[in-house]
């Protein structure tokens, strides 16, 4: 019994390799990374890293959220410019006619101690007694006029006026017009 369980034994002692062999089967199977392999992983994490800034982007949703503040800025400029000639039954004279909104002369001036010359001056907004009552013109948050409120106004000589922003941001058109009469 003994020579039976000495056999098989035996018989796999020779089939065992060596130290050095089994080192140079493990060497040889160990797989490392190619210059190919690591130049893949690098442009696949910088292709997350620029999603997820453009996700993420802070300056974008700074730039929206100006524009909607334009937008809400300028429709209620309108809307009571457009109370104000309902009530008195024209457009206001000191709105430049012109097919251009951005032009020379027709920025809108703030209202309070401000020099309006070559700008248009609006405080009659301020001081009518309508339920549209502007106490001030807003101004745009980029603009850079001591006297401007960064938006400009005009009217085509047909009864639609329109309002425009050319501040505005990322490629973003916030111009409302709208018919009085």
């Amino acid at each position: 019994m003994q020579a039976l369980l000495n056999a098989p034994n035996q018989a796999v002692t020779t089939d065992i390799l060596s130290r050095e062999d089994v080192l140079k089967i493990v060497k040889s199977e160990k797989k490392s990374f190619s210059i190919l392999d690591v130049l893949v992983i690098l442009s696949a994490l910088l292709v997350v890293a620029f999603l997820g800034y453009l996700y993420l982007n802070p300056d974008k949703k700074g730039a929206d959220v100006r524009n909607i503040h334009r937008s809400a800025d300028v429709s209620s400029l309108l809307t009571s410019i457009s109370a104000y000639s309902l009530k008195v039954g024209d457009i206001p004279e000191v709105i430049p006619i012109s097919n251009e909104c951005i032009s020379a002369g027709h920025e809108i001036c703030k209202v309070g101690p401000y020099d309006c010359t070559g700008l248009v001056n609006l405080s009659f907004l301020a001081d009518t007694e309508a339920e549209a009552k502007v106490f001030s013109i807003p101004s745009d948050p980029s603009s850079k006029s001591v006297n401007g409120t960064g938006y400009y106004i005009s009217q085509d000589g047909k009864g639609n006026i329109t309002i425009c922003s050319p501040y505005s941001e990322r490629n973003v058109e916030v111009s409302f017009t709208r018919a009085v009469f």
